[in-house]
């Protein structure tokens, strides 16, 4: 059953880029990706339709071929909420990059966002090749994986693999159970999955300020399946804020520490001090975002600290 999703208005409207592929393997695909400028201007309720493209891959008919998750915002982000007593689903989120993969004219089909032959895409396809070789996607269904790969290292250091987070049917958009698909089809091929669990809400972001020590938590109703929310614990953000700093906040840290710190847990106080005296503000300021990681990892490492 094919399912068609066209946006050629939003095309000449601006607010969607079409990489159309006229040769080679992929001709006849298009992948769609929302402008910059709705991210960057908020625009999400000009049309309810930008939030699917992230990736999505259709034909020269319109057909979804790959069908990536819909965007989901972080909580309070444009009024998203989910009450604190409600029982959700809570999957560790995992810090690596997207690939997607479907099934196309009985061949693989892998992407990244926006894109069916970046290096990311690439990379993705020679690494799940060689990890699951006997494994091939089913037809009129999306796979999700996170890749965590030595050769692209984020703000949290992840045990190094591919992680099955998503399944979605192509024709009606659902996603699939973590328990009756996600973990029985990760058994069956022998794919890492990301931990989850049920719990209540305010425990989650309770966690999720205090304890978490990875990226944070995607949140799904366990009645629907449907995504509510990001959950970014503290603890990522703050590191993030150390290891992602650009002139201005290079000034800020040195100059003006308290300021800087404001909102920091006290956990981070020691570590802005020990950058402060092992380093000049010239110095923090060339190092590269992965270098500072590895400055960060090896600071809490040496305290013994899990990391």
């Amino acid at each position: 059953m094919d399912t068609k999703f066209n946006v050629n208005d939003l095309i000449q409207e601006g607010l969607v880029k079409k990489k159309a592929y006229t040769e080679g393997k992929y001709k006849g695909l298009s992948v769609l990706k929302y402008d910059r400028k709705v991210f960057f201007s908020n625009l999400w309720n000009k049309d309810k339709r930008l939030l699917d493209c992230r990736g999505i891959v259709v034909d020269e008919n319109n057909n979804i071929i790959s069908y990536p998750f819909t965007k989901v915002f972080n909580l309070f982000e444009n009024g998203t909420k989910v009450e604190r007593d409600k029982e959700v689903v809570a999957v560790r989120k995992m810090n690596g990059f997207l690939a997607v993969v479907s099934l196309y004219k009985d061949e693989m089909l892998v992407s990244t966002t926006g894109t069916l032959d970046s290096d990311f895409a690439v990379l993705a396809r020679q690494f799940i090749e060689a990890e699951y070789p006997s494994w091939k996607p089913t037809h009129g269904f999306t796979y999700m994986f996170e890749i965590c790969h030595s050769s692209d290292p984020h703000i949290i250091k992840e045990q190094y693999g591919i992680y099955l987070i998503g399944i979605r049917q192509n024709y009606i958009g659902s996603n699939l159970h973590e328990e009756l698909w996600l973990d029985e089809v990760a058994l069956e091929y022998g794919m890492k999955r990301p931990e989850w669990g049920i719990t209540r809400f305010s425990d989650l972001t309770y966690n999720s300020n205090i304890h978490c020590k990875h990226e944070g938590f995607m949140v799904r109703d366990p009645n629907t399946d449907e995504i509510l929310c990001k959950l970014k614990s503290k603890f990522y953000l703050q590191k993030k804020a150390l290891q992602r700093v650009g002139k201005a906040k290079v000034d800020k840290l040195f100059d003006n520490t308290d300021d800087f710190s404001k909102g920091m847990d006290e956990e981070f106080y020691s570590l802005i001090n020990f950058i402060k005296a092992n380093y000049t503000k010239e110095d923090y300021l060339i190092l590269t975002e992965q270098q500072r990681s590895e400055i960060i990892f090896k600071y809490f490492e040496d305290k013994g600290d899990e990391f």
